[in-house]
């Protein structure tokens, strides 16, 4: 029984970190974020690590197999980059909706404007 936990633990570990590398290879660095697909990027990589994370409250970290703590290894790369990327998807957002502040203003700005033109014509 142990060695089929170690299997579908190795298992659920490589998925894992095939749906990192995809996140990665789609939105990595991304200059505009990646909208609907990327947040359905985003909640499959988070179905992915909730999975991941039961497993490793489990029995998972005392796995001894060579390739169970490479995957553990590559998975916790993944990880620190993943905190890279969302850090930087952060801030593209947040300078994104400064933009989007200064647009509206500008549009109130013209309405105004144009309320004012009409008031005097």
């Amino acid at each position: 029984m142990e060695c089929m936990n170690d299997r579908a633990g190795l298992e659920l570990l490589r998925r894992a970190n095939a749906c990192f590398r995809l996140f990665f290879d789609r939105f990595a660095g991304a200059r505009e974020p990646g909208g609907e697909e990327e947040l359905r990027a985003l909640l499959q990589l988070h179905e992915v690590l909730e999975s991941v994370g039961a497993l490793l409250d489990g029995r998972l970290q005392a796995a001894t197999s060579r390739e169970a703590r490479e995957a553990l290894g590559c998975y916790r790369e993944n990880l620190i980059r993943l905190r890279r990327e969302l850090a930087y998807l952060q801030g593209s957002a947040m300078a994104r909706r400064a933009s989007l502040d200064l647009q509206r203003e500008h549009l109130y700005g013209a309405k105004a404007w144009c309320a004012a033109s009409r008031a005097i014509s």
